[in-house]
């Protein structure tokens, strides 16, 4: 089942506990399937402001996908920060019927371990790396996948990419696009389409 028309928008501050604290999230819309969106890097600036993830949540929530945009806590070398996916995914678990988890960059590592720890209707890693501050990206777990990668990545490199894909385990698919690690060439059209595929894809493993 797929989604015909767009709606307008609503984002609204909200907040999650993890490991003894409070984090704060962007939630946007509220349907009864949704997506958790994982940012970047925190010690590079990556939060739930991304404006690649925003531009992705946006595309989900106008479509009738709940999105929600996370920080992490204090940084964690990865392990935090997974689990502070794992609370998240609880706090939404609560709230919808179905639900998926993308990652991008660092993100996509995290959300990869978190993933494998949980179940997820569906999963999207976005420039993932093959490991980054000591966590191996895990991606040995059945849930459908999509991955989405530029060619010309110089941070998650390209080569490496293929190495993770080959491994991945279940039913995958990918979207190679003519970019980089931070989707700057021909912008905003190459994360318009990456956030296109990134719905259809979700609207198929979460709208049924």
């Amino acid at each position: 089942m797929t989604s015909t028309a767009t709606r307008n928008v609503r984002a609204q501050e909200v907040s999650f506990k993890s490991k003894g604290g409070t984090l704060p999230a962007t939630f946007y819309d509220n349907s009864s399937v949704g997506v958790i969106l994982c940012p970047p890097h925190p010690l590079y600036g990556g939060n739930r402001n991304d404006a690649r993830i925003v531009t992705i949540a946006r595309e989900l929530a106008s479509h009738s996908i709940s999105a929600l945009c996370i920080d992490y806590g204090s940084y964690g070398k990865g392990d935090k920060e997974v689990e502070n996916v794992l609370d998240a995914i609880s706090w939404m678990r609560k709230r919808v019927r179905s639900l998926g988890l993308l990652g991008y960059s660092f993100g996509a590592v995290v959300a990869s371990n978190a993933a494998a720890r949980t179940e997820m209707e569906g999963f999207v890693a976005m420039s993932i790396l093959k490991k980054v501050d000591g966590l191996e990206a895990n991606l040995d777990f059945d849930c459908p996948k999509l991955f989405v990668h530029g060619k010309h990545d110089d941070v998650a490199l390209y080569s490496e990419f293929e190495y993770l894909y080959a491994k991945a385990r279940g039913r995958k698919e990918k979207l190679v696009l003519n970019t980089g690690h931070f989707y700057v060439e021909n912008y905003p059209a190459t994360i318009n389409s990456a956030s296109k595929r990134i719905r259809e894809f979700f609207e198929e493993v979460l709208l049924k």
